[in-house]
């Protein structure tokens, strides 16, 4: 869920369906042209059920400072955002569907403060969002995302695309020690055209499991870059030439997850992000007048845990 940094040219940033880091959405891992010996490892997808029930929480910290330059005003840009996170994620799946190359899942979630208030009063209720959950890594409708704040839509983009993790990667049994590359465009929508994730994922180890010691976890390390392909002095993205606007500038970030999945059920047990991103960017009109200058820093570090239930999923499948 990287964090938020672009600003776009209405209210409406969008959000585009796909499993993307907390802020800039993570990494979607497409099959890729590798020749992977099968052997004894399961598959790294829980079998989910109508009626199962997770709990996970998510915190951390965020931290976006943005310097803004201009002789006139302006409703759109990046905003000052700071502070500690904690949310807890309650999850219950709707409904199940064969697909390829995975099963798909109806899922819904609603999102919780994770410290209640004093007293007896329950933790109030951040936000309800449905989804689904389709069998190539992507999300299908998605529903009432719109209602969260935006650092609750940051926590819940991070969660829900390290949840689905395991959607993403090849339909094979994978070995310690593979790794993969790929490029994706930036689908957030940017002020900057022409920028594209460089991404590397590595089955790093097998490894004690977070939460639950006494099972074997496969742990995924994915390493991603954000570079620039179009000019600095005319980086005007479609979506602005249509308002006629301008925009010149560079944007930069390195991002940096790690996934620990149980062996046994498939379900991601623990998921740290580390985000590192700028950006220096003017927005003017198209003939170059009411020019405003943004800087922008931003860095966040979260976490995601589940939280054991009695009634655990049914382990991954064979």
């Amino acid at each position: 869920m990287n964090a938020t940094i672009i600003p776009t040219p209405g209210a409406q940033p969008g959000f585009r369906r796909r499993v993307a880091s907390a802020a800039m959405l993570a990494a979607l891992i497409p099959c890729c042209a590798l020749t992977l010996e099968i052997d004894a490892s399961p598959l790294l997808l829980p079998l989910l059920r109508p009626g199962d029930a997770l709990l996970y929480e998510v915190h951390g910290r965020i931290n976006r400072s943005v310097k803004t330059e201009s002789r006139v005003s302006s409703q759109f840009g990046p905003q000052q955002l700071q502070g500690d996170l904690s949310i807890q994620i309650h999850l219950s799946v709707q409904k199940t569907s064969a697909g390829k190359p995975h099963p798909s899942a109806a899922v819904e979630t609603e999102l919780f403060a994770a410290t209640p208030p004093p007293g007896n009063s329950p933790a109030p209720r951040a936000g309800k969002l449905s989804f689904d959950i389709l069998g190539n890594g992507q999300l299908g409708n998605v529903r009432d995302l719109g209602d969260l704040s935006p650092e609750q839509r940051l926590i819940w983009q991070f969660w829900v695309a390290r949840f689905a993790f395991g959607w993403t990667l090849p339909p094979t049994r994978l070995k310690p020690g593979e790794k993969w590359k790929f490029e994706e465009p930036e689908l957030n929508d940017s002020v900057i055209a022409g920028l594209v994730w460089e991404r590397e994922t590595t089955y790093a180890r097998d490894d004690q499991c977070p939460v639950i010691p006494a099972e074997s976890c496969a742990v995924f390390l994915t390493e991603s870059t954000l570079k620039q392909k179009s000019s600095t002095k005319d980086s005007t993205p479609e979506a602005y030439r249509l308002h006629e606007l301008k925009t010149l500038g560079t944007a930069k970030g390195h991002n940096e997850v790690i996934t620990y999945i149980s062996k046994k059920t498939g379900l991601v047990l623990r998921a740290n992000e580390d985000v590192q991103q700028s950006m220096d960017v003017t927005v003017m009109k198209s003939d170059g007048t009411n020019g405003v200058h943004y800087t922008v820093e931003a860095t966040s570090h979260l976490e995601t845990l589940l939280v054991p239930q009695p009634n655990p999923p049914s382990p991954a499948q064979p």
